[in-house]
């Protein structure tokens, strides 16, 4: 057993402090008393000293929000959405059977984020019998389609935890399958005994790192992901953390390093659906549109990039598909233009783009005023085709520059109906197909 001024010595420590502090930001903080129940929520952490003075006042344990706010002490029950700026994938991994058993659904867990080029994930001993493996919000896209992705939750945290249980539903049983007490049960689901979190509701709280747990007065201490196997419960005690030089710096994922998983769980779950929604019918171009009628941000795009090439290669998928590109065609162009970038993107992300595009709708690329796809990237060089006669850029829409290249090379030509009548401009033109035919 631990005692009250072991723990606030423990708290008091600036290592421990600031590291508990650190991860804190931005975040509802809850502090657990010796027997389990919250003190006072919302909370949060708002100078570093906060730590130590929680810890005098019996706080035993400090729990984080999964969910990032713009204000953690504005909660309440109606305003979530407003306030929630992100959140964070937490994948909790826990076994009946023993710490052997979580270390193995901890490992193959980490093999499944490795092949989609994660390698900055958190793993951290629960203080207990499992681990933490985090994937923090940094690592993930802000906007699909058009939506926030931070509006989400804990929807798409539940798709890929869905998917990623799916993908390793298999590999996990074979595993388990070599203990004699599995092959005696008969059991075939992997999940009754190697427990991985599947469910997340709003405020969901987990451990924070470097906390104690009050079951066993171990540390939730984190450790690198390959250290799993050796990684033992007795290495976590409070003595021990303390002696150590060098604590692991947690939650710094690099951006959009998720996105693969991301787009390849939506696209998982979209197939799984048993009803599917119905959706209007997009309107196609009737020809194809060549290169030589594309926007000025769309040749620049094909030239190559350094910068932005995520947000690029969504714009340049999107384009050709409503500029009524064939498939092969469109997958030829983004592998060869992908070629020309510097660097290029990995060749899973730019394969799991292009899966992804290919089952959904055809969707026009972002508005001209969304800055961080055109602008913010050095691609925005709008020629007199997109300002029309002034200074400003008067189309909304990469998409609306061919049509306007077309019609004034129609304009030129004259206009004419399949009827054999002559019209002056593509608006008269339309308004008598419109009504004659």
């Amino acid at each position: 057993m631990i005692t009250r001024s072991q723990i606030l010595s423990y708290y008091s420590d600036d290592r421990i402090a600031s590291k508990i502090f650190r991860y804190a930001k931005g975040r509802e903080v809850a502090g657990a008393l010796m027997d389990g129940s919250y003190d006072r929520r919302p909370n949060m952490l708002q100078f570093q000293s906060d730590v130590s003075q929680m810890a005098r006042k019996g706080i035993t344990s400090f729990h984080y929000s999964v969910e990032r706010w713009s204000n953690p002490m504005a909660i309440t029950s109606g305003n979530h959405d407003n306030l929630r700026t992100g959140w964070d994938m937490v994948i909790d991994i826990d076994s009946k059977l023993g710490f052997g058993e979580s270390k193995t659904g901890a490992r193959i867990v980490c093999d499944f984020l490795g092949k989609y080029g994660i390698r900055n994930h958190t793993v951290k001993f629960s203080g207990r019998r499992g681990f933490h493996i985090i994937l923090p919000w940094e690592m993930f896209p802000h906007e699909i389609d058009y939506t926030k992705v931070s509006a989400r939750y804990p929807e798409i945290p539940r798709i890929i935890s869905g998917f990623m249980r799916d993908s390793i539903k298999d590999r996990l049983m074979k595993e388990l399958s070599k203990l004699p007490e599995v092959t005696e049960s008969g059991e075939q689901n992997p999940f009754r005994l190697v427990e991985i979190e599947k469910d997340w509701g709003s405020r969901h709280m987990f451990r924070a790192p470097y906390s104690f747990n009050e079951k066993t007065w171990l540390v939730s201490l984190p450790i690198n992901p390959s250290d799993i196997e050796r990684f033992e419960p007795e290495s976590a005690s409070h003595q021990k953390v303390l002696e150590m030089h060098d604590h692991e710096d947690i939650m710094a994922g690099e951006k959009d390093e998720a996105a693969g998983l991301l787009l390849e769980a939506i696209d998982w779950n979209a197939a799984n659906k048993k009803d599917e929604v119905k959706k209007r019918p997009v309107k196609r171009m009737e020809s194809v549109i060549s290169e030589e009628l594309f926007p000025p941000c769309v040749k620049l795009i094909l030239s190559g990039m350094k910068d932005g090439r995520k947000r690029s290669i969504f714009t340049l998928i999107n384009f050709l598909r409503k500029a009524n590109w064939k498939w092969g065609e469109i997958e030829q162009k983004v592998y060869e233009w992908n070629e020309k970038n510097a660097p290029p993107l990995p060749r899973s992300i730019v394969a799991s783009q292009l899966k992804h595009a290919e089952r959904r709708e055809p969707s026009p690329p972002a508005n001209c005023s969304s800055d961080m796809y055109y602008a913010d990237i050095g691609i925005c060089v709008p020629d007199e085709t997109c300002k029309g006669g002034t200074q400003a850029i008067m189309i909304k829409n990469p998409l609306n520059y061919p049509y306007k290249r077309m019609g004034k090379q129609k304009q030129k030509r004259g206009l004419s109906c399949i009827c054999g009548k002559e019209f002056p401009d593509m608006k008269s033109l339309s308004r008598h197909k419109s009504k004659s035919h």
